[in-house]
Parts: C-alpha cells; structure tokens; sequence
C-alpha cells in the first residue's frame, strides 16, 4: 500500500516536472518561429534551450511510461503466449530491461560526474551541461526503480500462479 501510495506521488511530481519544459520548449520554438517570419530575427537559446528543456521532459516521461506499462510489447505475438508462460516471458524482459537500465544509468551518472570536473557548456549558449546529465541519470534511476517494482511484482505473480 505504501509502495503504490509513493509510486503515485512520483508519477505526480514527474508529470509536473515534466510539464513545465515541455511548456517553455513550445513556447520557445512557437516564439522564435513568429520572430523569423514577422519580425525577421530569432532567438538565439532556441536550439540550446529545447533541446536541454527536452533532456528534462523525457527523463520524466521515461520513469512514468513504465510505472504505466506503456512501453512497446507485440502484442500480436505476446497475446497467443498462453497465460502462465507470459509472466515468465515478463520477468525475462524485465531483467534484461532492468540490467540494460541500470549500466546506461552508471555510465550516464559517470558521464555526469566527468562534465562536472571539466565545466562542460553548450557551444552556442555557454549554458553548463552537467545539471541535464544529472537529471537525465535520475531519470534512468526512477526507469530502473519502476523496473525492479515491476520484476517483483511480476516474481510474486509467477510464486503465487496468479494470471497476470
């Protein structure tokens, strides 16, 4: 009850970080688009500014497409796997998921800590890289969590010979 309660609170939190970038990257591309064509300028932080915005948005999006299980299955295929060898298939998924999660998050958290020491910059903007590369590494954190929540639930599926 507690875990689901937490889960809800993370998704909540996520789903308004991530509101919020994809908000000013709209705001930013609509107004820089109205400046080419009317006012024959733009601006400068566009291509900066919405792609770091975009590094925010999908290290939220990815944490809560998987708390929902909206990610990509075959359904096709997946659906004519009789019931009880489908949370097997499940749980094999999930590790491969979850292990290919956790190294892409070691090396993006390490990736992180190298622009740290060398002050890395966007080209154009000077704008520092390394609270992105953090945020983009805690967002893989919340993807593994989600992951590891879902290979126990589907572990105690398989135990208990529940369908999922």
């Amino acid at each position: 009850m507690q875990r689901a309660r937490a889960s809800r609170l993370m998704i909540v939190a996520l789903l308004t970080i991530g509101a919020i970038p994809l908000l000013l990257m709209m705001t930013l591309v609509v107004s820089n688009s109205v400046g080419r064509v009317f006012f024959n300028t733009h601006i400068k932080l566009t291509i900066d500014g919405t792609g770091l915005l975009g590094v925010i948005l999908i290290s939220t999006a990815i944490g809560f497409a998987e708390r929902e299980r909206v990610n990509v299955v075959v359904r096709i295929v997946f659906e004519r796997i009789p019931e009880r060898a489908r949370v097997f298939v499940e749980i094999f998924t999930c590790i491969i998921s979850l292990a290919a999660a956790a190294i892409l998050f070691w090396a993006l958290f390490t990736g992180a800590l190298n622009t740290l020491a060398m002050h890395e910059a966007t080209i154009a903007a000077r704008i520092p890289l390394t609270p992105f590369k953090f945020t983009w590494a805690g967002g893989v954190l919340v993807l593994c969590l989600f992951l590891a929540q879902h290979l126990i639930e589907d572990i105690v599926k398989a135990v208990k010979g529940v369908k999922p």
